[in-house]
């Protein structure tokens, strides 16, 4: 039985299903969240807290700008996060294949965590769906990749 994981996020919060085979329906097993991004932006501050620099004559003081913003920056740590879950995850054979569908943005800054471990990646979808519910997350991404999974998931008689 060849268990696929599907990895629905984008940079404040991620969502993990599993799958055993392309006819079932997903099981979701984990759900993870970036608290710095978590909320409205109002709870988050502005993230403007930059450092200063003195002026070596006079009393003037310049702003010295982040390379990073705070929210980039965030993002990337929980990228890293997933990331490092995920290789962890392959190396005890917990699944065979995996798919990523994020926004484009979070996607490439997902990616990049993988460097050369892309392989591992079945497939990915540059779309924002992590807030629609269970069930229409995954018709996106069956209509998405139709030679890997069903078009229709059997659902279990209740």
């Amino acid at each position: 039985m060849a268990l696929t994981w599907i990895l629905v996020c984008d940079a404040a919060r991620a969502r993990l299903f599993e799958s055993a085979d392309r006819h079932t329906a997903w099981c979701e097993v984990a759900c993870y969240a970036n608290p710095e991004l978590r909320g409205p932006p109002a709870d988050r501050g502005t993230g403007r807290t930059v450092p200063r620099s003195q002026e070596s004559v006079g009393a003037a003081r310049h702003v010295i700008e982040p390379r990073e913003s705070r929210k980039d920056h965030s993002a990337r740590i929980f990228a890293h996060s997933l990331a490092e879950t995920l290789r962890e995850a392959h190396a005890h054979r917990r699944y065979e294949r995996l798919f990523i569908v994020a926004p484009p943005r979070f996607l490439g800054v997902l990616s990049d965590q993988f460097g050369d471990e892309t392989a591992m990646i079945a497939g990915s979808l540059g779309k924002d769906v992590v807030g629609l519910s269970a069930e229409d997350m995954e018709r996106h991404v069956r209509a998405a990749f139709p030679h890997d999974f069903a078009a229709e998931a059997k659902r279990p008689a209740a």
